[in-house]
């Protein structure tokens, strides 16, 4: 029942009435081009967004990513610190759904569940303190992560596999990047799986924003294109 009940409480805090969308704040929104050996594969767009909830402000990261027929809709709902309280997702292929998922948060219980084309599959378990949510394949979403800063060590939620993974956060140096025209100043970020030592790399301009990503796992870059 709680899962019903979560998932709606997410359909509307992303149809906001109009009074309530003067005052959404935007975070961070624009678009990736996705490559792989240097050829461009497809576009991420995105939007995070703030808005003033019962106690706290309420995050709300969306995207739609494409990939050739591929497309990707995540929708993530978290408080201002990034903990998640709802997440789903829909992905299709030439426009026929493979694969839905729906998660929600109850206090510290995370519950989820998965349809695939072979069947359905449900699990729950429990989210630590400062648990972020990130999945693989999905850009933006490790602004999260990225955000809490050099040296932290951040539980981070992987939706797509449903498990908890901690990711300590490095820091690489400063730099700058030429993107389309533009010199950007950054600081160049690294983070690491522990336990596995997967790492990602991204770089952030000096207002926060997420610019540049390269994840080796996926032989994904990932560079801003929007102006």
């Amino acid at each position: 029942m709680f899962l019903k009940t979560a998932l709606a409480a997410l359909v509307l805090a992303t149809a906001l009435p109009a009074a309530a969308r003067a005052q959404v704040i935007s975070l961070d929104e624009g678009s990736f081009s996705l490559s792989r050996a240097g050829e461009v594969i497809g576009h991420e767009n995105f939007s995070i967004r703030s808005s003033p909830s019962a106690r706290d402000f309420l995050i709300i990261a969306r995207a739609t990513v494409l990939t050739g027929p591929r497309r990707v809709d995540p929708i993530l709902s978290a408080d201002s610190s990034g903990f998640p309280s709802a997440y789903q997702s829909q992905v299709k292929v030439d426009g026929r759904e493979i694969q839905r998922y729906s998660g929600v948060t109850s206090g510290t219980r995370y519950a989820s569940r998965a349809q695939l084309p072979d069947g359905e599959s449900a699990r729950e378990f429990r989210l630590v303190a400062g648990t972020v949510a990130a999945d693989d394949e999905i850009v933006h979403h490790l602004w999260f992560i990225a955000r809490r800063g050099v040296g932290a060590t951040v539980p981070v939620l992987v939706p797509n596999r449903n498990v908890l993974e901690l990711v300590r956060v490095e820091g690489v140096g400063t730099d700058h990047l030429k993107i389309d025209t533009r010199d950007v100043a950054v600081t160049h970020l690294r983070l690491v799986t522990l336990g596995t030592n997967v790492t990602r790399d991204v770089w952030l301009d000096m207002d926060g924003r997420l610019v540049k990503a390269k994840i080796p796992a996926l032989r994904l870059d990932a560079v801003r294109d929007d102006r």
